[in-house]
Order: structure tokens, then sequence, then C-alpha cells
């Protein structure tokens, strides 16, 4: 299925329709997405849907439904596979504008009980495919993804086609990197090509290619990919992180043992004491956003001390001591040539725009949704 990123303008849901309206629309783009490898929306029109569902929520306590998708991992559509991680492997909670940066460091501040004094971690947030990847003795052994943050699949099939993620260490390390799989901008280009010489559709996206591309088992070919890492567990008890490591030292610690992470990308992993300094480095990594050779669609901030990271402690999708800045869609404009009308899975009725081809942040444009909620907002 061919699928198209969008822009979006803010909307709100005004009644309980509305709201479950919106729920089921995040439940279909989640279950597209980890079960079936393509997005029906695109990152900004999922973000705000899902602002919109948890600002509904925060005002109308009484009647959240009990099966909302809105405080679960990847809102619990995610397969979950077999595998029990080492410890969850969680998402990350999300802000979008510096005044609401400063608002997640006075909640940080709160849970502490005192101003953070271990500084913080500035570093891209890559837009891939989590994963964690069991080193032992050295060798690369077993590939799981994320799936529901307790349990993932096995995906070990790909070991020897990711850049970055080496079958054999140059030491004998036993732990377990944590970190995103992607298609660099090369890499996504060699895979259509591939693929077009296979007689197969091309990818709509790296994203989404990278997703399909862990699951799939019964291609006639392997296309390569790029892991980085943003963490590490220990792993089968086995000693390997330094005593009290923090964000920094656990990364240098990786990289140490032969597995790259994101402070080897242009980005780069960036220690601030405070949190004016990391929108400053916020803003230099947006600057830089197009040059990079890979997507990234934002910046994550972590308290880097281990004791801190402790205190503040995990809610059910995401740890207390960690954000994601999300950056603007990337937008173009196009000429709007048809609309019709479509019933999607969920029976939610909803007008698709036909578009003239645009080229959007690695993809095509061709189609998009209209929102029904007071004011347009398009989805691929």
């Amino acid at each position: 299925m061919t699928t198209t990123p969008a822009v979006e303008a803010h909307f709100s849901l005004s009644d309980r329709a509305a709201y479950e309206a919106a729920i089921a629309r995040l439940r279909e783009a989640s279950r597209t997405y980890y079960g079936e490898g393509y997005s029906v929306v695109d990152d900004a029109t999922y973000d705000r849907l899902r602002l919109a569902v948890l600002a509904w929520e925060a005002e109308h306590p009484e009647d959240i439904a009990p099966d909302s998708p809105a405080d679960q991992v990847a809102d619990g559509a995610a397969p979950a596979g077999d595998v029990p991680h080492t410890t969850r492997l969680l998402s990350l909670d999300n802000v979008f504008a510096p005044e609401e940066l400063i608002a997640w460091g006075a909640s940080l501040q709160r849970r502490l009980g005192h101003e953070p004094a271990g500084g913080f971690t500035v570093e891209p947030k890559m837009d891939g495919a989590a994963v964690a990847a069991r080193y032992r003795d050295g060798r690369l052994v077993q590939i799981i993804t994320r799936g529901d943050g307790s349990r993932g699949e096995d995906v070990s099939h790909v070991i020897g086609t990711i850049v970055g993620l080496p079958e054999q260490l140059p030491v004998p390390a036993t732990f377990e990197a944590r970190g995103e799989v992607l298609f660099t901008q090369e890499q996504f280009e060699a895979a259509n090509e591939t693929r077009i010489a296979h007689g197969g559709d091309v990818f709509a996206n790296p994203r989404n290619g990278a997703a399909g591309t862990l699951r799939a088992k019964d291609r006639p070919y392997r296309l390569a990919m790029t892991f980085w890492a943003y963490g590490a567990v220990e792993l089968d008890g086995v000693a390997f992180l330094p005593a009290g490591a923090g964000h920094a030292e656990t990364l240098a610690a990786v990289a140490a043992a032969g597995v790259r992470t994101t402070a080897d990308t242009p980005a780069g992993l960036h220690v601030v004491t405070g949190l004016a300094e990391a929108q400053e480095r916020v803003d230099a990594i947006a600057a830089m956003r197009a040059a990079l050779p890979f997507g990234i669609d934002g910046v994550v901030i972590k308290a880097d001390s281990a004791g801190e990271q402790a205190t503040a402690g995990f809610g059910s999708r995401f740890p207390y001591w960690a954000i994601a800045y999300k950056l603007p869609a990337v937008e173009r404009q196009t000429v709007l040539e048809d609309v019709f009308w479509e019933v999607g899975r969920t029976g939610v009725l909803a007008p698709t725009a036909v578009l003239a081809a645009v080229e959007l942040d690695g993809s095509t444009v061709t189609r998009a949704t209209l929102l029904l909620s007071g004011s347009a907002a398009l989805r691929g």
C-alpha cells in the first residue's frame, strides 16, 4: 500500500463522539504501522491527534474509555511477540515548544524534590524502529522489536545486514544495546532499486521501509539498514556498565565495545547543564535536519544522572526523566485535484483529498484525509 505524509492544522475534540472517533483513528494508525508496516497518518497528524485525545481525557476524566490507547506503548497495537524484554523498553512523551520543555523540567524537578543537578543530554531522535540487540561474549545473538514494551518479536534474521550493529565485537562483552534501526537516505534509495529489480513496489518512506524490512522473512534479497544506540542495559547478570553510569557514560561504554551510538551521528550527543542550553542544542539540531543523511523527527533530552533517573522513575508508557522535543512537520504546497469519501475499517467516514504529486520529507504525497473536527487537517 502506498502511503503519504501530510500537513496538519491544530484541532480539538468537541464531544464524546469526536473523542471515540479519534481513539479509533489512533488505533488504526498504530495497527497499520506496527502490525502491517505502513502508516495511514504522518507523524505530525498522529501527534496532534493523540494530544487532542489526551486533552479531552484531562477535561473529562470520568468519561475516559477503559481501553484508551493514549497511555499504552504503541497505543497497545504493536505485536507483543514472545520474547520478554530484559527491562521494559518504553517510548517517550513529547513536547512541541520551548514553554512545554520548561514545563517538563518543572515536572521533573517536582519528582526529584530539587532542581536537577546532574545535567542533561541532548541527542537526535532517529525516525526508525526501536530494537534491543543482545550481545553475549561479544557476539550478536538476538535482535528484538520493542513490541508492547514488555515483550517483542524476534527479528534476528536481519543480523548481518545492519551497519553499526556488528555480528562480532572486538571485545567479549555481554550486554543489550537499545536503539533505532533505520534506512539512511542512500540505503533507502538502494533498497528501492533492489525492490524494483525484484518486481516489488517501492517503499513509501524510509521509516515504514525499515519497519517492514525488520519483520520480513521471505524476501529473496537482503537490504542494508543502520543502527544507532540510544541506551543499554546489562544482560544475564554480567557487569558491563561502570557503576552509577549516567546516560552519556552508558553510550560511551557501548561505543567502546564497538556498537554505533547517537553520539556518532552528525548531530552528536551533547551534555548540558540546564534546559536553556538544551533548547539551544534543539534549535541547532533542527537547523541541520535537512542536511542529515537520515530522517529525524525530534530531539531527545534526558536527565544524565543515573540516580536522578531512578528517583524520577517511569510511567506506564514512558520514563519521567526523558522527553522527546518533536520538530515541526516538513511542509510543501500542492494542488487539490479532487475529494472523495471513504469509510475506514472502524466505520469512521472521512473525506480523502486527491493531490497533485509533491515530494515531502522523502515521500511522494498523492492523497490526504481531511479531519472532520472543525478545522482542516491532512493525513496521508
